[in-house]
């Protein structure tokens, strides 16, 4: 089978790929693993021959050297990407914070200059997503060994494209302050009537504006070990495994699973206060909802799902902001609870010891209950003997100390016997399969060696009877000579 047969693995097409996967390379009957730089030396040689430009599209060296450039050029636009989304969010966090204390105004040259800053970082995020798409879609059509980028792409590839471009633009408009109507609940003698306020168009594009952030998650999953990490990779791949966000965020719960949840409750709980209090300053100013310890009480009551009720929003965005916290809450609760009852439940080494102890304690309670009954039924046998009669109080309380003794004697027994049953787990099982399927097999491998034993020995017997009658048959010819 020649090189240009190779068959590379179709890796999963959502999500990321991961780096140097070693491929699979069958130059005889056998197929075996070749190493990158092997396989790229082999690549150069090819290309310096004179192979025509298809044979070396299809050459196992060229496609993995292919495939690590995108990969080194996709992590470039990762990071170019987070550092455009973050500078973005921190620019306009800046200047709502500067017209909130009356430093500028929205009209303002200050203002307005960091407002065409976050407009010249949108634009490059966009087209930094849009690249990033397209670096994976060629990941797509290398790993696959096609030639045609209309084999991969799908409707669901396209609005993906145009959905991450789309939540990347959101960011306040550089010039004019336009306003929007919003409705706005207000309590007056215990009636709630809802009026219109104007709030400006800008302050709530500030807030989609972190919508972003998601690139954070893409920059850490693909600057993490296991997705770099080359072993990693292969397992996944011989496992059918797919090494992306979703395993680096299960892999990273399982071994930090309190930093991850802290991480995401102190980042939950400080952008969800920023957005409640930006949404709330353009409704009632006076009433102090727009300070952000208000905003961040508010904040934490909701994700803890108390609800005080002292403080509540009023507009019908903080209203959805606090519907979204209160949603987050809850699945984050849920996680908080999954992870500390798996921290405390013991590992099963930690098991086997305890309940080792146990075991131990229940057989001394046992042998200490044992010893009262024959102490206290020597007792009551003396004491009949002296002429106490079984109504006696003498009687009757050394009689209550040898049931006493005896019921502590039968539930330690009992304690004893449940704790070795709940000892034995699905490991145990496992291993008591395992032993009675070798016994099993030593026995029939005996079996067999007997079997054959003894049909050698009937061999043996046969060939001893036709001796024992040649040597019949050899008297009696003697015999019978010697009497002609």
């Amino acid at each position: 089978m020649s090189t240009t047969s190779i068959l590379i693995p179709v890796f999963p097409l959502q999500g990321m790929e991961g780096p140097g996967i070693p491929l699979v390379k069958s130059d005889g009957y056998y197929a075996r693993y070749v190493s990158t730089d092997q396989l790229i030396e082999e690549d150069k040689i090819t290309m310096s021959s004179g192979i025509k430009s298809p044979q070396i599209k299809q050459h196992l060296g060229h496609r993995l050297r292919r495939r690590k450039e995108l990969i080194g050029r996709r992590s470039m636009v990762v990071d170019l990407s987070c550092l455009l989304s973050i500078t973005g969010v921190v620019v306009i966090v800046i200047d709502t914070e500067l017209q909130f204390a009356g430093v500028v105004s929205p009209l303002d040259a200050i203002s307005i200059a960091m407002r065409a800053i976050t407009t010249v970082t949108s634009l490059l995020l966009v087209m930094s997503v849009v690249a990033y798409n397209l670096i994976g879609i060629q990941l797509k059509i290398v790993s696959a060994g096609l030639d045609n980028w209309q084999l991969v792409i799908t409707y669901s590839t396209v609005f993906k494209i145009v959905a991450e471009a789309i939540v990347c633009f959101f960011h306040p408009f550089p010039f004019g302050d336009i306003k929007i109507p919003m409705t706005v609940v207000e309590f007056e003698a215990e009636r709630a009537e809802f009026n219109t306020r104007y709030v400006p168009l800008n302050s709530i594009l500030a807030i989609l504006m972190f919508l972003r952030l998601y690139i954070l998650g893409r920059f850490l999953v693909v600057h993490s070990d296991l997705f770099k990490d080359t072993t990693v990779q292969s397992l996944g791949t011989l496992s059918k495994v797919n090494i992306n966000a979703q395993f680096v965020f299960k892999a990273l719960m399982t071994t930090r699973p309190g930093t991850c949840l802290s991480a995401i409750l102190v980042t939950t709980l400080l952008i969800n206060s920023w957005s409640l209090r930006v949404c709330e300053y353009h409704t009632n100013p006076a009433d102090g909802k727009d300070h952000y310890a208000q905003a961040l009480w508010l904040t934490a009551v909701t994700f803890l799902t108390l609800g005080y009720g002292d403080v509540t929003p009023q507009s019908i965005c903080g209203r959805v902001i606090a519907i979204q916290t209160g949603l987050m809450g809850v699945g984050i609760m849920a996680l908080c609870v999954a992870v500390l009852a798996r921290k405390l439940e013991q590992t099963r080494p930690e098991r086997y010891v305890h309940t080792f102890v146990q075991q131990i304690h229940m057989d001394k309670l046992r042998r200490n209950a044992a010893a009262d009954v024959v102490k206290q039924s020597f007792i009551v046998w003396r004491l009949r003997k002296r002429g106490y009669s079984m109504n006696h109080t003498y009687v009757l309380r050394h009689r209550r100390k040898l049931l006493d003794a005896i019921r502590k004697m039968n539930q330690s027994h009992l304690t004893k016997s449940h704790l070795r049953e709940c000892a034995i787990g699905t490991v145990e099982v496992s291993k008591g399969v395992h032993q009675v399927n070798d016994i099993v097999t030593s026995l029939k491998e005996e079996n067999l060696h007997v079997n054959q034993r003894l049909e050698n020995l009937e061999k043996l017997v046969t060939n001893i009877h036709f001796q024992l009658y040649e040597m019949k048959e050899i008297l009696r010819d003697k015999e019978y000579s010697k009497k002609t």
